[in-house]
C-alpha cells in the first residue's frame, strides 16, 4: 500500500477531521489508546465491506503533533490486509492524509515504515503449506535480488550438523521440510560502521512437537516466523535507505512438528557452545533454535549490538490488555529508547525485569540447561530470556535486547504490527 499525502482539500465530501482541540470532530484523539481504538475498527468506519467510499482523506492539521506519526502509523497499521489467495481482486478506499505541518523527512519515515512492516507481515502471512523453510529462503532471496551490498548465506541440515548446530537440527530435521539456517548480510563499503545482528526466529508452523498444542491453540501457529519476517523488513528497509552500518540478518528456519525421529521430553542434545540441553518440553522449541542462532551471530560476526526477535512466550497477552511485545535488555539506554519510540509510534510495551542472578533457575538436574520446567513458575518471559543470554558470551550481553512479541499480525483485534516502527527506529539511529 502507497501512502498519500495532499498539500490541500479540494474535495471536502470525503474529509474525516482528526483533533485533539475540537470535540465536534469526526475523530478526537486525547491519548494514545484513542488511537488504538480507532486503528482497531477502521476498516468498518471507512465502509470497508461496501466499498462506498473511494477515497478518504484524513485532516490532521489539529491534531496533537505527538500523536501525528502513530496515527499514520496505526491507522495503516489497522488498515493492513492480506488476500493474496483470494480470487476476487477487492477495491479499497485510498487513504489520503492533510498533515500541513509535517516536514518532508518526516513524512519519508513514516512511509518507509510501513514499507517495511508490510513486507514484514506478508511474509508472516503465508501459510505453511506454502511457507516452508526453503519457500522462505526463496522469497527471501527475491526480495533482496536488487539491493546493493547484500550477500545471502544458507546452511542445509547437513550442513548445520557438521558446524554443531544442534538445536536447530533437532527441531527442525524430522519434518519432511528439512531446516535452514538464513543469514543475510548487508555490509556497505563505509568507514568506522557498527556491526548489528538481528536474530528472528523463523518457525513456520508449530504444532508443539510431542508435548502437543491442544487444537485451538493451534490456530495461527503458521505465524510463529513472526520474528524472522521482522528482522528480514527491517534489513531490507534500512538497506534500501543505504544504511550506514553492517547489518547481519540471522534466521533459523524449521519446522515443529510429529515424526518418528522428533524430540521427545527429556531428550538431551548438545548445543552449539557445547553445553548439554535437556528437552523438558517439545513446545519450548524457539528458545532452541534461538540459541544457537544467537552464539553463532556472536562468534561469526562479534556483534557490536545484537537484537533478537520472537514470538516466544506470548507473556504480554497474560500481562497486559494492549501490551504489543515484552523485551529484555540490561542496556538502560537501549531500554529508555524502546519506551521513546513507543510513545512515539503508539506501541505498548512492558519490560523484562533485568534480574540477571535468576539465570541459575535454567539449570537442569541431568544436563548442563534445562528449555522448561522452571522453578520460578509463573515468568515464563523472563526465564525465557535468561535462557537465552546463558548462549550469548558475557561480553555481548550489554548491548543484547530481547523482544518477546505475539502473534498478532493477522487483522486482530487491535491491529498491532508488534513493534515494528519502535524496532526499526532504534536500530536506524543506532
Amino acid at each position: 500500500m502507497k501512502i498519500f499525502f495532499v498539500n490541500n482539500i479540494i474535495d471536502t465530501n470525503n474529509v474525516i477531521v482528526v483533533s485533539s482541540k475540537d470535540k465536534n470532530c469526526d475523530i478526537n484523539i486525547k491519548n494514545h489508546l484513542d488511537i488504538i481504538k480507532i486503528s482497531s475498527k477502521i476498516k468498518t468506519l471507512l465502509n470497508y465491506n461496501n466499498n462506498l467510499k473511494k477515497k478518504a482523506i484524513f485532516n490532521l492539521e489539529n491534531l496533537d503533533n505527538k500523536f501525528i506519526e502513530a496515527f499514520i502509523y496505526r491507522i495503516l497499521q489497522g488498515y493492513y490486509y492480506f488476500d493474496k489467495y483470494k480470487r476476487n481482486d477487492i477495491k479499497r478506499t485510498i487513504l489520503y492524509f492533510y498533515v500541513p505541518q509535517m516536514k518532508r523527512e518526516n513524512r519519508a519515515n513514516i512511509t518507509n515504515i510501513i514499507n517495511g512492516s508490510y513486507i514484514s507481515r506478508n511474509i508472516t502471512n503465508e501459510p505453511s503449506n506454502i511457507s516452508t523453510p526453503e519457500h522462505f529462503v526463496k522469497y527471501s532471496k527475491n526480495i533482496f535480488k536488487d539491493i546493493k551490498n547484500i550477500k545471502i548465506t544458507v546452511f542445509d541440515e547437513k550442513q548445520m550438523k557438521n558446524m554443531g548446530l544442534n538445536l536447530i537440527n533437532a527441531v527442525g530435521n524430522p519434518s519432511q521440510n528439512k531446516p535452514r539456517f538464513l543469514i543475510i548480510d548487508y555490509n556497505p563499503s563505509v568507514k568506522n560502521k557498527k556491526t548489528i545482528c538481528l536474530i528472528g526466529k523463523g518457525v513456520t508452523i508449530d504444532t508443539g512437537g510431542y508435548s502437543m498444542k491442544k487444537p485451538n491453540n493451534m490456530i495461527n501457529m503458521y505465524m510463529d516466523k513472526e520474528g524472522a519476517s521482522i528482522s528480514i523488513g527491517i534489513l531490507y528497509t534500512l538497506a534500501k535507505e543505504k544504511y550506514k552500518n553492517r547489518i547481519v540478518c540471522l534466521c533459523p528456519l524449521v519446522e515443529n512438528i510429529v515424526s518418528q525421529s522428533s524430540l521427545k521430553p527429556n531428550d538431551i542434545i548438545k548445543a552449539y557452545n557445547g553445553q548439554t540441553v535437556e528437552i523438558v518440553n517439545t513446545d519450548a522449541e524457539g528458545r532452541l533454535i534461538m540459541a544457537d542462532a544467537l552464539t553463532y551471530a556472536c562468534n561469526k560476526y562479534k556483534p557490536d549490538y545484537l537484537f533478537d526477535f520472537a514470538t516466544l512466550t506470548g507473556w504480554s497477552e497474560r500481562i497486559n490488555c494492549h501490551s504489543s511485545f515484552t523485551f529484555f535488555t540490561s542496556n538502560e539506554k537501549i531500554a529508555n529508547k524502546i519506551q521513546e519510540y513507543g510513545n512515539k509510534y503508539s506501541e505498548k510495551n512492558i519490560r523484562i525485569p533485568a534480574w540477571l542472578e535468576y539465570i541459575s533457575y535454567i539449570k537442569s538436574r541431568v544436563a548442563d540447561v534445562k528449555n522448561s520446567g522452571y522453578q520460578c513458575k509463573n515468568s515464563d518471559g523472563l526465564m525465557a530470556s535468561l535462557f537465552l543470554m546463558n548462549f550469548i558470551p558475557k561480553q555481548y550481553r550489554k548491548n543484547w535486547s530481547h523482544f518477546d512479541i505475539r502473534m498478532s499480525n493477522y487483522n486482530n483485534n487491535v491491529n498491532i504490527a508488534d513493534g515494528f516502527a519502535t524496532f526499526y527506529s532504534i536500530i536506524k539511529n543506532i
